[in-house]
């Protein structure tokens, strides 16, 4: 599968423009104007910071780039905007959010008149529109504002372009035009002016993040066709730039390599060694090499052509035989997802990996012992006992050793059920409890547990999580069409603190969000970068595969939204499991001859979800949803999944072991699990410890 990738930051230290009256901190200013590059240095001006990394210049767009933060500043004295009636100001720019309202460039003088170029703009009743200029000269204030269709695509390149004749000014994005009119007046009257990238120069507010280069000021007023031409002629070098092959230092599976970069180009793939990797049918059939033949590495090249211009990147491709330093490396990646962070006293540690490879294990610190493998607290009294492990895996005479922090609980002695129901519009979460995982009993006599009198006060699709310390995170939806989510912290499930109501969901045309929903939001933690990360659906696009993610360390703070998971139809609650070494997300597919459930597996959250299995039903049912899976406390390796048959409002429940190619469901028959009411809906299941459990019945029973 191919995906989107976000070039490496490259640390600037341009900082705050004190000049300018906004400045709050006590830092350098830098101000460079720098035409070594052009032929005729009258004619064109380019940003190019001496404290930036060294680049080789070429025609076109450069792999390297400005950062642009809170922290860094870049800003420019313009010798042609200060004494020409005519000129045309062109960059590149990869933003990092599309937050409303954030400058792209802003120009001031010492009289403080501005012209400010925003990205997405929010209007007084609440409607967005696309990109905004507004001048102030003279007195007096004008905008011109486009709609919502020209706004930046985020985590990818786009061109935009200002091109001034007199009093007319015409704004390009991506080589269209986005918008034109009339402003009051000439861009030389902007004298002695400074040209800010990425900030407001006089409010200082919030700066726009992401990346910017190849700025340039020409004296020249670029007509239509040559700002088209220009966007033709290294666009289709800034796609490419962008797709990644996820795994292709391991590459273990066959790839989906569509034959477009873009809905205009054409994608033409081909491949060094097709003995191991082959291209056919929009795919790459990898072939696995045999011990003897040994690691492999091949190139694939990607092709693109546009007006008669070739474009392409090559990507370099392992694909390993199974040798043991393979099964090794792969073991090492898998067991810190397999294990998680959350451990139960009594329970064993695992002495093989998936791929075979023997594990040995050493208490580094913690309250803990190992007897046997098993887990054995040195002071029971302690609920949540903080530990560090070693593991030390082998094959043969090759080992390799882990470190791993873990928090180990009591074992797991029942379940908590968290499910909302009501009248539509007083939605709220209520709980219920197991002891096996199938039969469940109401809690507080089925009343109200989760209310909120924030936003609509609407609680849906509770989910109920642990952060690495072994404490409750509970997540809900704010109504049906609300970009916040709820988020509670506890200790016992009796107990409520931190709750708030957060922003998660933006509006983005590149991502296909629309920015108006956060469903059914649930969270796993990811050790590998020490983030939890946060993901829901917004499945109003019919082009989006609709997960989206979030991160974040303390719950109150979250980072801008990626997508997780595009298969390239529309999807909804996903839930995420640990299995045999990945990350498996169980989804429902929304399409009309679907509307079932599936799953999807990675072994990194960061790149997303990448190899789904959509193409056998799991059930033969339609119109079902909400999938939720729980542990056997009673089958070690068995899980049960719970999926909503909402027409009928009532859940079906399947028992596995095994998911891919090999999964193995096996579903119950209707009297073999009991719901606590009638009404259930999107539910979620967590197992909680004797200790829990008897402090959870005792406050609500």
């Amino acid at each position: 599968m191919i995906s989107l990738s976000v070039l490496n930051k490259m640390i600037l230290s341009l900082l705050s423009l004190c000049l300018l009256g906004g400045c709050q901190k006590n830092t350098k200013t830098t101000h460079i104007t720098d035409t070594s590059q052009a032929v005729d240095t009258a004619e064109v001006e380019y940003y190019n910071s001496t404290k930036a990394p060294e680049w080789t210049w070429r025609e076109g767009i450069k792999m390297d780039a400005y950062l642009l933060t809170n922290d860094a500043e870049h800003t420019m004295e313009s010798t042609i905007l200060n004494g020409s009636d005519t000129a045309t100001i062109s960059f590149w720019i990869k933003p990092a959010t599309n937050v409303p309202d954030l400058p792209l460039i802003s120009v001031v003088n010492d009289q403080a008149e501005i012209m400010k170029l925003t990205n997405l703009t929010a209007r007084e009743e609440g409607t967005l529109q696309g990109m905004a200029l507004q001048m102030k000269a003279e007195g007096q204030e004008q905008w011109l504002i486009s709609n919502s269709e020209f706004t930046l695509n985020t985590h990818r390149y786009n061109q935009v372009v200002l091109v001034f004749q007199a009093t007319q000014v015409s704004v390009y994005l991506n080589g269209q035009p986005a918008m034109n009119g009339q402003i009051g007046a000439s861009i030389n009257q902007i004298e002695k002016s400074w040209l800010v990238v990425g900030k407001d120069a006089i409010a200082y507010g919030d700066c726009m993040e992401g990346q910017f280069q190849d700025f340039q000021i020409r004296k020249k007023a670029l007509s239509a066709a040559e700002v088209e031409d220009e966007f033709d002629r290294f666009y289709p070098e800034v796609l490419l730039s962008e797709i990644t092959i996820p795994n292709a230092e391991d590459l273990q599976e066959n790839l989906t390599l569509y034959p477009e970069v873009d809905s205009q180009y054409e994608a033409q793939w081909t491949s060094s060694n097709p003995t191991f990797l082959k291209v056919e049918n929009n795919a790459g059939v990898i072939t696995k090499p045999t011990v003897e033949q040994g690691d492999q590495e091949v190139t694939l090249t990607l092709t693109t052509k546009v007006k008669n211009r070739s474009f392409q990147r090559d990507y370099l491709i392992t694909i390993r035989a199974e040798t043991p330093a393979t099964k090794l490396l792969r073991d090492v990646k898998a067991l810190p997802i397999t294990l998680g962070t959350l451990l139960n006293a009594g329970s064993s540690l695992p002495t093989i990996a998936e791929n075979g490879s023997q594990i040995e294990w050493k208490v580094i610190s913690g309250n803990l012992r190992l007897e046997k493998n098993v887990l054995i607290k040195t002071h029971p009294e302690e609920e949540r006992v903080p530990v560090q492990l070693e593991a030390t895996l082998m094959q043969g005479e090759l080992k390799d050793t882990l470190t791993m922090d873990a928090v180990v609980l009591d074992a797991y002695a029942g379940y908590i059920l968290s499910y909302f129901n009501g009248d539509l519009g007083k939605e709220t979460g209520k709980f219920a409890y197991s002891q096996d995982g199938l039969h469940w009993t109401d809690l507080n006599q089925g009343k109200s547990i989760l209310t909120s009198n924030l936003g609509t006060g609407r609680v849906r699709d509770p989910f109920i999580g642990r952060d690495k310390e072994g404490k409750f995170v509970i997540l809900a939806t704010e109504g049906y069409d609300n970009p916040s989510i709820y988020v509670w912290k506890s200790e016992d499930l009796v107990n409520f603190s931190d709750h708030g109501l957060h922003r998660v969901a933006w509006f983005d045309k590149g991502l296909y969000s629309t920015g108006s929903r956060a469903w059914a939001p649930e969270m796993t933690y990811d050790p590998e970068t020490g983030d939890y990360v946060i993901y829901y659906s917004d499945a109003q696009d019919p082009k989006s595969g609709s997960m989206f993610a979030v991160t974040t360390q303390d719950f109150a703070t979250f980072t801008y939204p990626m997508a997780l998971f595009n298969p390239g139809y529309k999807v909804i609650d996903g839930t995420i499991l640990r299995m045999h070494g990945q990350y498996w997300m169980l989804y429902k597919d929304e399409r009309e001859a679907a509307q079932t459930i599936f799953y999807t597996s990675t072994q990194d959250l960061s790149q997303g979800f990448t190899r789904r299995y959509d193409d056998l039903f799991i059930y033969n049912r339609k119109y079902i949803e909400g999938p939720f899976t729980l542990p056997s406390l009673h089958e070690p390796g068995v899980y049960y999944l719970y999926v909503d048959n909402y027409p009928n409002q009532c859940f079906y429940i399947a028992r596995f072991s095994q998911l891919g190619e090999t999964a193995d469901f096996q579903w119950l028959a209707e009297g073999e699990y009991t719901l606590p009411n009638e009404d259930v809906r999107h539910g979620s299941a967590i197992p909680v410890t004797q200790k829990e459990l008897d402090r959870i019945l005792q406050a609500y029973n």
